[in-house]
């Protein structure tokens, strides 16, 4: 070629070409159709076994299995123009990858491989519409390349000679990194499937069409080339996105600003439901996020540096203006909801004065109304738990006595015990000698007496003959009290169902109802969320606030109480008592967010649990409950309980308890008990290193770690506005739509088109004001490109009506040119 090239006689070249390039087309050259579902299985049976279409699955060896005859037999009958695709050069005959020799000089970039290129299109024009068909770069055809490239001349050359502009580079290695593990074929879809959910990374994901290839590679005149040839400038990939998408993923304003300003929408959304502007909040690309905002406002009126900015709801705001319901893929829920520190950087401006306007018109009422409500419901619970009775003391030893004396003396009976102990637990008072004793006290003491009893000696017949009196805490069984006369009611698991005639007994029946209304109406007002949130909505915005979840379960912990208490289960109930006072408190958490002095504090406790703590406690474990049965095995040896000498870990439950206290440097009289069991030396050695591990490095690295953290979180701005602003709209989810809607109408005014949007008075700079200049123009050029576009489609569909279409794209491709992949659901 490069003799040819010089002395310009291309002959030998020429029957080169025909001789070694012909046997490898389709009918000389002119190609044919070929069914998708040919294509699909060419590119499926490079896939994991676990992928493989059914087909494919169940022949042995997938290479060996007869595709032809196959697509013969299931779609000879299928005569849809769209599920066929043109193709020149011999499927069987491609390269390693699909390529034919078209690819591989444009892959070669030299002007000697861009000559014969050209040549090889003088004598088979077909060669223009083949395509890779490896699963790596299946749809990449030469317009990609050429782009690629950066050769805008050689771009124009093969749009004047037809090659489809529209065709999907739609290969594993053109899509996002984590979307590679989830693509699927189908038959009935040439283009490559996956799930929807995705970051939009990767290496060379440009938006699979060569419009996009142009945009995110800054290629101005490529795109302008391939857009006048008639390409779409709002087609959508795999994944939904337009070029607007792709330049908000790739942060490129200026040509966002070219795109936009020849036709390209700014309200079209992908398979997420994201809108460039969306995307930009989602991905929290500052400075696109903030240049759209200025595209899409609208000025009514400008004084001197001071302009009066109208900003559309839609796509803005979390209230849908039609259905007043959540709108999740608004600004504000993605901004105020995003965990990356640059979302951070996104809470300034419009999405601020919003919030602020929502917080004034309905939600600071409601926030501080359901804190003093709340406030209220935890002070009567308080009450109620304060004033509740204490259980009735079971006594563990009966003792039977019959007493008799006389009004001057008084002489115990024979008794069970030696005659040198007698009964008598800490609460007892005995009369002493030389008391006397009021018989009438004692007239109706025919009782029985149970009472914890330790042995004293004492004399049994020594008279007792003091007047003076002695009080008694004798817990009785009996029906008569020793001292007043008055009778006992028998051990009763019941007693919390009654209520003393006392102010004490009032109050607690009096704050227990309204404990009770208090958990209907909560548990009442959390249904009716979910209600009309949905359960997915209701669970992410529970998702939010760890303490109101708690709340919500001491909730229903109180509606259990109730019927532990109709069964007078009351060991069980006061187990559910401490649960429910836990989980009620740190509901305050959730309030303190939404002030400014308190609310980084509450942050800085939810990290350190959720970082911190749970790393350390992780490491921690580790240790604790090593250490823990290496000294059970230790105490094994210790001697038999007795008198101040108890064993600290008779088991290993207590082991791992006595680990813990010695974390904290408590260590009682575990250090003594050492030199009481018979590995003395190894308890001491492995008390030296489990101090210098866990008492001294981990414990001090804890508090490191915390410290960072809150330093971090202190020195983080807009963090406090951050968590008020998820307030807000928390707050805003508890609010019925209907409402909703009528509060939006307060802070917002009507625009011509009949949208609500957000007014707000700024003051400009100079250089703001430049700018608002150009983007009028953008604007009203992107108006005019719009206006063109569309007087073109209606000339092409009145052509095509008439039989006279003249389109440069030839009808061959079929499942690509859809807007969007089918779903596995469709499949």
């Amino acid at each position: 070629m490069k003799k040819a090239v010089k002395t310009k006689d291309f002959t030998e070249v020429d029957r080169t070409i025909v001789e070694m390039v012909e046997p490898c087309l389709y009918n000389k050259g002119a190609g044919k159709m070929v069914h998708i579902a040919h294509l699909v299985l060419l590119r499926n049976r490079d896939r994991a076994k676990t992928k493989l279409l059914p087909c494919l699955r169940d022949v042995e060896d997938p290479y060996k299995f007869d595709i032809e005859k196959y697509v013969t037999e299931n779609f000879a009958n299928d005569k849809d123009p769209t599920h066929y695709r043109e193709v020149c050069w011999d499927l069987e005959q491609r390269g390693g990858v699909g390529e034919t020799v078209m690819h591989l000089c444009l892959l070669s970039a030299t002007s000697i491989h861009a000559d014969l290129a050209k040549r090889l299109l003088k004598f088979y024009p077909k060669l223009i519409v083949d395509i890779y068909l490896d699963e790596e770069y299946y749809g990449e055809n030469v317009l990609h390349i050429a782009i690629v490239n950066e050769d805008p001349a050689m771009v124009k050359y093969l749009l004047d000679h037809g090659v489809n502009y529209q065709d999907r580079c739609c290969g594993n290695f053109m899509s996002p990194e984590d979307q590679k593990a989830s693509r699927y074929d189908s038959l009935t879809s040439e283009v490559v499937l996956n799930d929807s959910v995705t970051n939009y990374d990767g290496y060379v994901y440009w938006g699979e069409y060569p419009l996009a290839f142009a945009a995110c590679l800054g290629q101005e005149e490529c795109y302008r080339l391939v857009l006048a040839k008639g390409a779409d400038p709002n087609g959508q990939d795999t994944n939904g996105n337009t070029v607007l998408h792709m330049l908000v993923i790739y942060d490129k304003a200026a040509m966002f600003d070219m795109a936009h300003e020849l036709g390209s929408l700014l309200n079209v959304r992908n398979r997420l439901g994201l809108t460039p502007l969306t995307l930009a909040a989602k991905l929290a690309r500052r400075d696109m996020f903030f240049h759209i905002l200025k595209i899409q406002k609208e000025v009514y009126w400008q004084l001197g540096n001071v302009t009066c900015s109208a900003y559309a709801l839609p796509q803005l705001d979390t209230i849908d203006n039609a259905t007043g319901g959540i709108d999740k893929d608004s600004v504000l829920n993605l901004v105020v909801f995003g965990d990356s520190e640059a979302h951070l950087e996104l809470m300034d401006d419009v999405v601020i004065d919003l919030l602020h306007a929502k917080w004034n018109t309905f939600i600071k009422f409601r926030f501080y109304r359901c804190f003093f409500l709340f406030a209220l419901y935890f002070a009567i619970s308080l009450i109620c738990f304060t004033v509740r009775p204490s259980p009735p003391t079971r006594l563990r030893e009966e003792i039977t006595t019959t007493p008799s004396y006389t009004t001057t003396d008084m002489t115990w009976p024979s008794s069970s015990f030696p005659s040198s102990e007698m009964p008598m637990s800490s609460t007892t008072y005995w009369p002493m000698e030389n008391d006397t004793i009021d018989p009438s006290t004692y007239d109706d003491w025919n009782g029985t007496v149970t009472e914890t009893t330790k042995p004293l000696r004492t004399d049994p017949t020594t008279p007792i003959t003091s007047t003076r009196p002695r009080t008694t805490s004798h817990p009785v069984t009996s029906s008569v009290s020793p001292k007043t006369g008055h009778k006992h009611a028998p051990v009763d698991a019941c007693i919390l169902q009654h209520y003393d005639p006392t102010i004490q007994g009032y109050a607690r029946m009096v704050g227990e109802t309204g404990v009770l209304i208090g958990v209907v109406l909560y548990l009442g007002a959390a249904a009716r969320e979910a209600r009309f949130l949905g359960r997915k909505m209701f669970f992410e915005n529970l998702a939010t606030a760890p303490s109101r979840v708690l709340f919500l379960i001491s909730c229903m912990l109180v509606i259990a109480m109730v019927f532990l208490r109709w069964f007078c289960l009351r060991a069980e109930e006061d187990i559910v008592a401490v649960l429910v006072m836990l989980s009620t408190a740190p509901y305050f958490l959730f309030f303190c967010r939404g002030f400014k002095k308190v609310g980084p504090f509450v942050v800085m406790i939810y990290r350190m649990i959720m970082g911190d703590l749970l790393r350390f406690v992780t490491i921690y474990v580790v240790f604790v409950m090593g250490f823990s049965q290496a000294y059970y095995i230790v105490f094994l040896t210790h001697p038999p309980n007795r008198e101040h000498a108890e064993n600290p870990m008779p088991s290993p439950v207590d082991s791992v308890m006595m680990m813990f206290l010695m974390s904290l440097y408590n260590f009682g009289g575990t250090y003594e008990a050492f030199a009481r069991t018979e590995h003395e030396t190894v308890a001491k050695i492995l008390f030296v290193i489990y101090m210098a591990i866990v008492g001294i490095l981990l414990i001090n690295m804890l508090i490191a770690m915390m410290g960072n953290t809150y330093t971090k979180i202190a020195e983080t701005r807009n963090e406090w506005q951050r968590q008020w602003a998820r307030i807000v709209l928390v707050v805003e989810r508890g609010v019925d739509p209907k409402s909703r809607l009528e509060n939006q109408v307060l802070y917002s005014q009507p625009m011509v088109d009949g949208r609500r949007a957000f007014m707000l008075r700024q003051q400009q700079s100079d250089d703001d004001l430049e700018e608002m200049k150009e983007l009028d123009d953008i604007r009203t050029t992107h108006k005019r490109s719009v206006a063109r576009r569309a007087a073109k489609l209606a000339e092409a569909q009145a052509a095509a009506k008439a039989g006279t279409n003249g389109s440069a794209c030839p009808p061959t491709l079929i499942t690509q040119n859809a807007t969007l992949p089918i779903t596995k659901t469709q499949l």
